[in-house]
């Protein structure tokens, strides 16, 4: 089967490299990983054919790598992985974003280019993701390790991704593309290399939820 053809929530699944390509070109494979690529593709105006070519070589990569693809994997090890790399790397994320935030506007209070947003925006995010994984761990994680696929726990996860989603969407928005303006201090460069791993960390995460984890096995 062509990659065209395959759903772009399995080639993210099992094509190494390839989350960063389609974040790259702005293509959705966390909230409409069922869509064929073919179908995303079309409402993108950009060089399909460049585009292809890299992900034909990073499928290529795949099939001469011994690369570990989480969806050969049992449950219990992508839920230690998931808690382990994502869940408490978010929590020591933001607390680390938020001290950056309030001492550039502590410094930099008269700065035009203050993303002012940014640090309300921080600490709502950081108080929905906790209340997530937490319902995650304490709720629906253990009905999975047990061979449970719950529909209703897992639809509103899902539903809080899109939530998230959105707000990643605002985030990269106030911080113009994780693009701090020329001239700025140190700690305005490091918050906004910070802020572009937690878009990506955060992207990662919920895709191996979405169209890993909450699959039926």
């Amino acid at each position: 089967m062509s990659l065209l053809d395959k759903p772009i929530g399995e080639l993210a699944a099992t094509i190494p490299g390839a989350t960063r390509l389609f974040d790259e070109n702005k293509l959705d494979y966390c909230f409409n990983g069922q869509q064929t690529l073919r179908q995303t593709l079309k409402s993108i105006n950009f060089d399909h054919d460049s585009f292809l070519s890299q992900l034909d070589a990073l499928d290529l990569q795949k099939e001469l790598a011994n690369h570990l693809m989480w969806g050969a994997q049992p449950t219990a090890s992508l839920i230690t992985h998931i808690i382990d790399n994502f869940h408490e790397k978010h929590r020591q994320q933001f607390p680390e974003l938020i001290q950056l935030i309030k001492k550039i506007t502590l410094n930099h209070s008269d700065h035009p280019e203050l993303p002012k947003e940014l640090e309300s925006h921080l600490v709502s995010m950081e108080f929905e993701l906790q209340e997530h994984m937490m319902k995650e761990e304490e709720i629906l994680f253990p009905l999975l390790m047990n061979g449970f696929y719950p529909a209703g726990p897992i639809s509103v996860m899902e539903a809080e991704h899109l939530e998230h989603a959105k707000a990643l969407e605002k985030l990269a928005d106030i911080t113009h593309q994780f693009t701090p303006p020329d001239g700025v201090c140190s700690s305005w460069q490091a918050l906004y290399v910070g802020v572009e791993q937690l878009y990506y960390d955060l992207k990662e995460h919920i895709h191996l939820e979405n169209n890993i984890l909450f699959i039926e096995q």
